[in-house]
């Protein structure tokens, strides 16, 4: 039989590997678009209803809103207050306000009732004594419109001569505003109301963009009466006349509604009504206990999932076919590399034919096995090329330490020659360098001689580079009969990195004397910041290694020696430096130059040279810039058209001079800029905190209140506060309200407890006697005396 080859291997294997996924992903897309449709029409659906809900409540709160203003209406209070009848005058006023209300909603019906002198008022006439029209639905819908607000009620209420009402449309809902005036009767009241029908069409009149093609919409009362519906002759009825069953619990929707039951805090639910199947989606209003319900049917979801499906299933035989295709010319394509491969090692195809030709006698190797056995071939090629290149590499890593040692490298290849090498991280990592040298001391040895001076040498050599990490060293060489490595640190501090080196002096000390019982002669150089100076610090550790004088010494001794004699410590008055920021930060110009005069005294009693010198007051000016760039100060706000200020530190000789600089050309524009974002912060707290007294002035309103609206600590808004307008916060709310109060006592009638009141006084005559402390005289009293002019001028 036949094998199949790799090429038809990969083809079959590709088609069961994209089939299986495409249909996977088909069935999971299907399921999820149905679910996720059924969520956007859900979605849709509280949408809608919202949309719905708001432009109902939006017409309802404008009638409201209207027969709120007309029961303030001059023209509606002076035609109550009067003794006598309303005359037509006043009626034909009433009229023409009516009628600019109606402009606001047409369909709107207002009748002004006066049940005491037996008179109506409407938009289309005045109705007086006998022609009253219905007392007693009157007299009722006034009870329950002013008792529980909307209320559905019949058309026959404002049914006149004048009115003539949609064709089916037999209910209005309506609500009524009663009028309190001192001369005006208990019994009047404003009514208005709009047909209940046309609340359906306004709604779908104002939602031609969305979608309610399929969707009706559904408004219920508190009693659970139908005041909206697409079909006008269910209106008025009980919800319960329409039938509709929740499909899961079986429910009638009236049932459902109520808040007793457990499935009325599920907004949206399948129902059926007249044996076809729908979603419902509801919402209550608790202000007046309207339910709002929208109603979709279900084969409208039907539909868009056969959609869905067809459309899914039609682009999953797409995507197969593609898949197929892609994986015959992409199994073609990944095949070309391997017979590629093959004609390089010479397996051609006529061979591997004479191979299945002699299956019986041995067995065949297949393109694989032939590749392999290549492979294997070309690794240990390699491997013995590596070990040639690993050694080229040594000896070059060896040359160029020496020359670097030695001083002959160019400093301007020398950073790129390290690179070359493989120590870029070494160059990025390390902050300071030292050399490390290595002799041994065969003088007091009687094991070794002088011709076993170079097997010694390479052994310590080994020993170094094995006891210190590679990131902590370059290759450590031979040179002039001694072993010399460098070593890097990444801490800056001059210190700690002394004691890493004697640690490692310790270290090569132990595991030379340990492995070879040769004692050695260590010496390092003081610690260096740049690549360029390795050379220095090879001649002074050179230097050290040639002053001594007793052979064979105890590294420790010697190396202590070293070790402090290298170290450069600066104590350097750190905390008058941070006190120093502070009072920068602070915009304290005054405590400022006594902290910087008291630090340049601290530094100047230290004995330093001039580079030290220069070293701590650089090391200031830094300080002081990071907290520049900290605080967000750009260094152009004090620098612009100035020369670097380290050349310009650097250039100054006295100590006078250094000091005036630090005030004149750092601290001072610093801290200027610091003291306008102060006063900006202060002069912005304080009209924020102004702008609460003058809204809230009449609440009992408290520093920490304010505090905790500007998230600030209230002894700190105090001390903004007076700072900035004089007047503690108490102080200028009292002040604020008896301004009002004064206002008040002079254009108003507002009796002196009101004012009280107002001003979240208890007792009027704590307010009595506040003022009086404030104005020298009572309330009352400045009253009578402002009124004083204005009566002799009317006379």
């Amino acid at each position: 039989m036949r094998s199949i080859s790799y090429l038809h291997k990969m083809i079959l294997f590709g088609i069961l590997l994209s089939t299986l996924p495409i249909l996977l992903a088909g069935i999971a897309a299907i399921l999820y678009s149905m679910n996720q449709t059924e969520l956007h029409r859900m979605q849709t659906n509280k949408q809608l209803l919202l949309h719905m809900q708001t432009s109902v409540e939006h017409k309802l709160n404008t009638i409201s809103y209207m027969l709120d203003q007309a029961t303030r209406s001059p023209i509606t209070l002076q035609s109550l207050s009067a003794t006598l009848p309303v005359t037509l005058t006043t009626a034909n006023q009433l009229q023409s306000e009516f009628q600019h209300m109606r402009s606001w909603e047409p369909l709107m019906d207002i009748t002004l009732v006066n049940e005491a002198q037996d008179w109506l008022v409407d938009h289309a006439g005045l109705y007086l004594n006998t022609d009253f029209p219905l007392a007693l639905p009157m007299r009722d819908l006034l009870s329950k419109t002013l008792t529980s607000g909307w209320q559905l009620i019949p058309s026959s209420v404002f049914k006149h001569n004048e009115q003539d009402f949609p064709s089916g449309c037999n209910y209005h809902i309506v609500l009524g505003r009663s009028i309190s005036l001192m001369n005006a009767p208990a019994d009047s009241a404003l009514i208005g109301g709009f047909p209940a029908c046309s609340l359906h069409h306004s709604i779908v009149s104002e939602s031609v963009d969305l979608d309610m093609s399929a969707s009706e919409l559904i408004i219920v009362n508190r009693e659970q009466r139908i005041l909206v519906h697409p079909d006008p002759m269910y209106i008025g009825q009980p919800l319960s006349a329409m039938n509709i069953e929740d499909i899961e619990s079986k429910m009638d929707m009236s049932e459902l509604l109520s808040p007793n039951t457990s499935a009325a805090s599920k907004e949206y639910h399948e129902v059926r009504m007249a044996d076809t199947e729908y979603s419902l989606t509801f919402a209550k209003t608790p202000l007046k206990g309207w339910t709002y319900i929208l109603i979709t049917p279900m084969n409208v979801l039907s539909q868009e999932y056969v959609e869905i499906g067809l459309y899914t299933l039609s682009v999953g035989v797409i995507l197969l076919l593609l898949s197929i295709l892609f994986v015959w010319l992409g199994s073609r394509r990944l095949h070309i590399p391997i017979r590629n491969l093959l004609s390089q090692l010479g397996i051609t195809d006529r061979v591997l034919s004479n191979q299945k030709r002699q299956q019986s006698f041995f067995p065949p190797q297949n393109e694989f096995e032939q590749i392999k056995t290549h492979i294997t071939q070309l690794s240990a090629s390699r491997s013995q090329l590596e070990y040639k290149l690993n050694q080229y590499v040594l000896q070059t890593r060896t040359q160029y330490m020496i020359s670097m040692l030695l001083g002959k490298c160019s400093p301007g290849m020398l950073h790129q020659n390290l690179i070359e090498l493989g120590y870029r991280d070494h160059l990025i990592q390390w902050q300071q360098i030292a050399v490390l040298i290595l002799k041994t001391d065969l003088a007091s040895q009687t094991k070794y001689d002088h011709h076993d001076l170079d097997l010694l040498l390479f052994a310590v050599q080994n020993i170094v580079e094995e006891s210190i990490d590679k990131d902590r060293q370059l290759l450590p060489i031979i040179v002039e009969q001694t072993v010399v490595t460098v070593i890097g640190s990444i801490d800056m501090d001059n210190s700690v990195f002394s004691n890493e080196l004697y640690e490692i002096t310790e270290l090569l000390h132990h595991r030379v004397s340990e492995v070879l019982n040769l004692q050695l002669n260590i010496r390092f150089s003081q610690p260096y910041s740049s690549f360029s100076e390795i050379h220095l610090a090879y001649i002074e550790a050179m230097k050290l290694l040639q002053q001594q004088t007793i052979p064979g010494a105890s590294v420790k001794q010697n190396e202590e020696a070293s070790i402090y004699s290298s170290l450069w410590t600066l104590p350097y008055p750190e905390s008058l430096e941070y006190r120093l920021m502070q009072s920068i930060r602070s915009a304290d110009e005054a405590e400022a130059s006594v902290l910087l005069q008291q630090l340049l005294q601290r530094v100047y009693h230290m004995e330093w040279t001039e580079e030290e010198y220069q070293v701590a007051f650089t090391r200031l000016l830094m300080h002081i810039l990071q907290m520049m760039q900290e605080s967000g100060i750009r260094l152009a706000q004090i620098s612009s058209g100035h020369s670097p200020m380290i050349n310009e530190l650097l250039a100054l000789q006295t100590a006078a001079d250094i000091e005036q600089w630090f005030i004149h050309r750092i601290i001072r524009p610093v801290i200027g800029i610091f003291r306008e974002r102060q006063y900006a912060q202060h002069q912005q707290i304080s009209e924020r905190m102004i702008a609460i007294i003058h809204q809230e002035y009449d609440t009992d309103l408290t520093l920490e209140e304010c505090a905790c609206r500007l998230h600030y600590n209230a002894s700190y808004l105090s001390t903004v506060f007076s700072k900035e307008t004089g007047y503690a916060f108490s102080e200028y709310l009292s002040q604020y309200r008896f301004k009002m109060a004064r206002k008040w006592l002079d254009e108003t009638e507002l009796t002196i407890k009101d004012i009280a009141a107002r001003l979240r006084y208890n007792n009027p005559q704590n307010f009595i006697r506040s003022f009086r402390k404030w104005e020298g005289i009572t309330p009352g009293q400045y009253r009578e005396r402002r009124q004083k002019p204005l009566r002799s001028s009317m006379k």
